[in-house]
């Protein structure tokens, strides 16, 4: 007989199950299932994929769900469920939905949701079997008449997996023939293997926080068994077996993606197309009113544009999108000038969805969207991130919150979680787990990759038992989803209930969220829309903002691109805070350009990645004619002349391909995608197409595929222009608010970067290399930003250690209410309900408390005598007298480390500037000035030590160093580390001379001869 296993929960069970979906589809393949079915519990997070797997790999699917029904007494009563057809599936998006939304499930929630679905009650995990083995078989018909009020298809599942199952099985039977209840064969599947049990009670530990999970007698047998052994294990009860395959002859789903699912754009009235060209037409004549353009131009191309769209259905898309940044702009909500290959349309850009003009730039339609390849526009938004969410909310109430969800998105356990979570578990101790450790990269690898790449860590996990069960264990968890998250920007909207193409469960912001990620949402035909919160946007906003509050004739879109002190600013490299220009070795390219242009700093975002950043000095020289550029042929100028000869976009080699080979663009775009996945036959196909169009248009076969391989070396350098163009927009915006605005963007960027005490640093002393004071917190002045006032810019309340929001804002209106603090005695008395003593210490070390002109380390003495008094003062009503206080000080290196501990870094007292004097003899540099050279010499303050022993066991060092200007990466070789390594201490001064280079876009000193300064 066959058997077809109905009851197996993968790895979507979360902290439940080790199965892998392609692991358990490949397994079922080999054991020779026609059909499979997976349950997981109240989620239906991993059904498509399963699906798609099953067909491609000839197995029929069974969609189905186990759910957790509600009990009277708080019984563990589970609930399958399995989808029939169509009308199943959608009800099981249903019943998923509520069982996510409510953690359990009530009979009355199905009533209406249970046609077209078979239910299963899953031996002892069903509350009517738990009643039929306590001998309680007329209350459990009671409860079975209301399962059966909702579902025509209903079965009693009984398993083999504990003694007390096989026990009551014939009881169980009985009672099953007694109601006319047909039974079938159940196997709780919770792992694959047997030798996975560990990685299934790992898995209970974490999600229980413990460190010991005893299965029980079921989960000790609740391995993916075989056809056979299925059909072995039922062997004297061959109906059982029977109804397992007539069950699965009752689910034939057949799942239809067959159409995109968002609204029709209600304002529209029916009339779609002729409302977008319209608006169209409107938004033309609106960008090009005083320009000295060709209009003809314009209109031809919009009038391509408009047709395509409409031809492939998006217009209500398009309107869609027209109108939600229509009210994030009505209310002064600022809107990205567009990212990705959006700005390559003209509709998008009249519209006002973008804010490139894609003719003057020269973007591609086609690289956005694409009339010879079905597939949606992918228009993303930039808002500043403290207001993204007032757009969003829009969109739900425009269009209904039903309609409207966050998407999931899943956290997996990377490599170094995988090993921290087995660890815990198995109490590995913290000596051995960060010997393992040190041969996990921060991010990414796989635990094979590193054990086949590494003879060391082969050794300590061959030598060591407890590594051995650890990483065995680690990696049977490596990769799997870990936890629920929510994908950083994507939105869907659709037309009718999301409910009824995927399921839903809580959501962010009072939404829904969305149950399938995006791939699979994108999948069904659903659309995401990336609404995306930007730092960046919130920085330009809140200095446009300071800006018009002196000037409120500013329009930040009237802004000159040919600003000649905001290009000298960037050619110099003088771009702290510029969004896409930070970097040091950013700033390098940008000085070598000697950037003067807009398109200097489009070119220099496409070059400025792995792969092409290797061109960027022959780039540099070409543009300076100090190299001669070659073109493979004449035809090729016009398209390579802007970039010096080179492939810098995507664009580019469109246009080779329409140029040489007569493609059209849409064409042109698909070639690009084939030939840049590098994949032989692909490329060897191609070939043969691209020659044969460029011998047909007069070129000769040797040039065409000389040609051909030229855009092959590129295809996968090349960067999307409209994406460079829009972020250098974003980049030129904020360089010109920067230099001609310096103290309002100054004060604003310090404001976004609270919490980073690193770059706070750095930006102070950008600051005061432009002579612009900043201020010591202050608790008369400081607000909960940095803020302009005194020709300077005060330090903001937030950035002093252990200060929270809810503390400043509370001082806040303490101080508004009652005004400015005149003594000490008086600060203490007011603010004793705001801040307890470590806070207060905190402040005074900050300096927020040196206008009242007293020694720091007395104001620490007297606090205690300050609340003393002020409580005394309450107490009789009297008031505060004032005190003289002794001129006790703290000495200066004291000075310095609690600064460093109330703010993170020295501001007025720093150890450093002993030094001043001798590192301008010896010719010693600041950090924030170092450029890639030998011999370079750094006083600096040591803030990490990172040791780690080398594949040939040596050991070395990486470490954190820091001046007031700057921080940087610097590393010890063997060699040099074993001359130092006894003398390296946190928070020690020294004196380095080292190398300066580059990696992976940082600088980074490599330290030959090292020196304390004690």
């Amino acid at each position: 007989m066959n058997f077809v296993n109905l009851y197996i929960e993968t790895e979507y069970t979360m902290l439940t199950s080790p199965i892998r979906l392609q692991e358990l589809v490949r397994l079922a393949k080999e054991y020779q299932y026609e059909a499979l079915a997976i349950t997981d519990l109240n989620n239906m997070h991993g059904v498509l994929k399963f699906y798609e797997l099953c067909l491609v790999t000839g197995i029929k699917p069974i969609i189905g769900l186990a759910i957790m029904m509600d009990s009277a007494d708080n019984f563990y009563n589970s609930l399958l469920l399995y989808a029939k057809g169509d009308e199943g599936y959608r009800n099981l998006l249903k019943i998923s939905s509520i069982a996510k939304l409510n953690d359990k499930v009530k009979m009355q929630d199905l009533r209406g949701s249970s046609s077209d679905l078979i239910a299963v009650l899953p031996s002892d995990e069903s509350e009517i079997v738990k009643l039929v083995q306590e001998d309680n078989p007329n209350e459990a018909l009671k409860l079975l008449f209301e399962y059966r009020a909702l579902f025509n298809d209903l079965y009693l599942g009984l398993d083999l997996q504990t003694e007390t199952n096989r026990q009551n099985l014939e009881k169980l039977l009985g009672f099953g023939k007694k109601a006319g209840l047909k039974t079938v064969a159940l196997h709780k599947t919770l792992y694959l293997h047997k030798e996975d049990l560990d990685a299934y009670q790992v898995l209970r530990c974490l999600d229980q926080g413990t460190n010991q999970y005893l299965p029980n007698e079921k989960e000790l047998n609740a391995g993916f068994i075989s056809k056979e052994e299925g059909s072995k294990l039922f062997q004297d009860y061959p109906e059982l077996l029977s109804t397992t395959v007539e069950i699965s002859n009752k689910c034939q789903l057949e799942l239809k993606f067959d159409r995109y699912k968002f609204p029709v754009f209600p304002d529209a009235l029916g009339k779609s197309f002729i409302f977008l060209s319209d608006l169209c037409k409107l938004g033309l004549n609106k960008r090009l009113k005083g320009r000295k353009v060709n209009i003809d131009k314009y209109k031809e191309r919009l009038l391509y544009e408009l047709e395509v769209i409409n031809q492939m259905g998006f217009c209500d898309y398009f309107l869609i999108v027209y109108d939600f940044i229509k009210y994030a702009k009505k209310n002064g909500i600022l809107v990205g000038p567009g990212r990705g290959s959006g700005p390559g349309s003209l509709v998008s850009y009249v519209l006002g969805i973008t804010d490139i003009d894609p003719l003057e730039h020269n973007l591609l339609f086609e690289r956005f969207l694409n009339p010879e390849r079905t597939s949606m526009p992918d228009i993303d938004t930039d808002f500043p991130d403290n207001r993204r969410d007032e757009v969003i909310a829009y969109v739900a109430n425009k269009y209904g919150k039903a309609r409207v969800a966050h998407i999931s998105a899943f956290g997996t356990f990377g490599v170094r979680l995988a090993l921290r979570d087995v660890a815990r578990v198995l109490k590995v101790t913290d000596v051995v787990l960060n010997e393992v450790l040190k041969f996990v990269p921060e991010f990414g690898g796989t635990l094979t990759g590193i054990i086949n790449q590494s003879e060391m860590f082969r050794e300590l996990i061959q030598e060591n038992e407890v590594v051995q069960e650890l990483v065995r264990i680690a990696r049977k968890l490596e990769g799997l989803p870990r936890h629920i998250t929510t994908h950083a920007a994507g939105i869907i909207i659709a037309d009718q209930e999301l409910v009824n193409y995927t399921p839903i469960q809580k959501g962010i912001n009072n939404l829904y969220q969305t149950q399938f990620e995006a791939v699979d949402l994108e999948r069904i035909g659903l659309v995401k829309m990336d609404f995306l919160g930007i730092r960046n946007l919130t920085i330009i906003s809140e200095v446009v903002k300071l800006i018009k509050e002196k000037n409120p004739e500013f329009n930040l879109n009237e802004i000159p691109l040919d600003d000649k002190t905001t290009y000298r600013m960037i050619s110099e490299g003088d771009t702290d805070g510029i969004f896409q220009l930070e970097s040091s070795g950013m700033r390098n390219v940008l000085r070598g350009l000697k950037t003067s242009e807009f398109n200097d700093i489009v070119n220099a975002n496409a070059l400025y990645r792995p792969g092409p950043r290797e061109m960027i000095p022959s780039f540099i020289k070409r543009k300076f004619k100090q190299e001669p550029i070659e073109y493979l042929h004449p035809d090729l100028k016009e398209i390579l002349e802007p970039t010096y000869g080179i492939i810098v976009f995507q664009e580019q080699i469109m246009l080779i391909a329409q140029k040489f080979a007569g493609y059209t663009l849409g064409m042109a775009d698909i070639l690009r995608r084939a030939i840049s996945k590098k994949v032989e036959a692909v490329l060897i196909a191609e070939r043969e197409r691209f020659v044969k169009g460029a011998v047909r248009n007069g070129y000769d076969q040797d040039t065409s595929n000389k040609i051909y391989d030229y855009i092959v070396k590129f295809a996968s350098y090349g960067f999307n222009k409209s994406h460079s163009v829009a972020y250098s927009f974003i980049a030129y915006q904020m360089a010109y608010l920067k230099s001609r605005y310096y103290i309002y963007f100054m004060s604003v960027l310090m404001t976004n970067s609270i919490g980073s005490i690193g770059l706070i640093r750095n930006y102070i002393a950008d600051c005061r290399k432009k002579n612009i004071k900043v201020y010591l917190p202050s608790i008369n002045q400081s607000e909960d930003r940095f803020v302009v006032k005194d020709g300077g810019i005060y330090y903001s309340l937030l950035g002093i250690q252990n200060l929270g929001a809810v503390t400043v804002k509370a001082f806040l209106e303490e101080r508004k209410k009652s005004g400015p603090y005149k003594t000490y005695d008086e600060f203490i008395a007011r603010t004793k309900d705001v801040f307890n003593r470590r806070l207060i210490e905190n402040l005074i070390w900050a300096g927020a408390l040196d206008e009242f002109k007293l020694p720091r380390k007395q104001m620490v003495v007297e606090y205690e005598n300050s609340l003393n008094l002020a409580n005394f003062a309450t107490l009789l009503g009297d008031n505060l007298l004032e005190r003289n206080f002794s001129a006790e000080e703290y000495s200066f290196e004291e000075l310095s480390g609690y600064e460093r501990e109330s703010l993170g870094f020295n501001f007025k007292y720093s150890l450093l500037s002993r030094y001043q004097d001798y590192a301008k003899k010896i010719g010693a540099v600041e950090l924030r000035k170092l450029k890639i050279g030998r011999n370079v010499r750094v006083i600096f303050t040591l803030r990490k030590i990172k040791r780690i022993t080398t594949k040939t066991n040596q050991e070395m060092a990486f470490l954190s160093l820091t001046d007031d200007t700057e921080e940087i990466d610097a590393v010890l070789f063997p060699n040099v580390y074993s001359q130092y390594k006894y003398h390296l201490e946190t928070n020690g001064i020294y004196l380095g001379e080292g190398n300066v280079e580059e990696r992976n876009g940082k600088l980074q000193f490599i330290v030959r001869k090292l020196k304390s300064m004690k």
